[in-house]
């Protein structure tokens, strides 16, 4: 009983290691989509027809931010995420892909904090509790869209 539970507490905090290092560490290189999120204000945008993307690699962030492409830089110092500063194109877009663009910029420039899990990274602002969370896109899976 006390080596399984001894084993279990091990495998705990060799998971927790793993998800605290990813954390600490940088941002990963490769491709993501936005797969569900979280705004101060509550308002519920349509995400699966906006093609939210971020292509992330040596330091650098970019993509496609519902109507615009948009891209930075970013830093990670003692732990703590900084994107910024964020320019995008500006076209105008219909609403609600204007209001979302907005508020995911704002996240996502405002946040400080990241975990990756898997195959999946979630980007926080901690202040606001707001998130953007990714899902890893595979290249043989990609479209001509998740390329841009």
């Amino acid at each position: 009983m006390t080596r399984s539970l001894t084993t279990s507490i091990f495998a705990i905090v060799l998971v927790l290691a793993g998800s605290f290092a990813a954390s600490s560490q940088t941002l990963p290189e490769g491709k993501w989509k936005l797969t569900s999120y979280s705004f101060k204000q509550k308002i519920a945008y349509p995400i699966d027809s906006l093609n939210v993307t971020m292509n992330v690699k040596d330091g650098r962030l970019g993509g496609r931010s519902g109507c615009n492409v948009y891209g930075g830089s970013f830093t990670i110092d003692e732990g703590k995420l900084k994107v910024g500063p964020v320019v995008s194109t500006m076209m105008a877009c219909e609403e609600p892909a204007m209001s979302f663009e907005r508020s995911y910029l704002g996240v996502l420039q405002a946040a400080t904090e990241f975990t990756v899990e898997e195959e999946t990274m979630t980007i926080t602002d901690p202040v606001t509790f707001s998130f953007l969370r990714f899902a890893r896109v595979r290249e043989d899976s990609n479209t001509n869209e998740d390329r841009n």
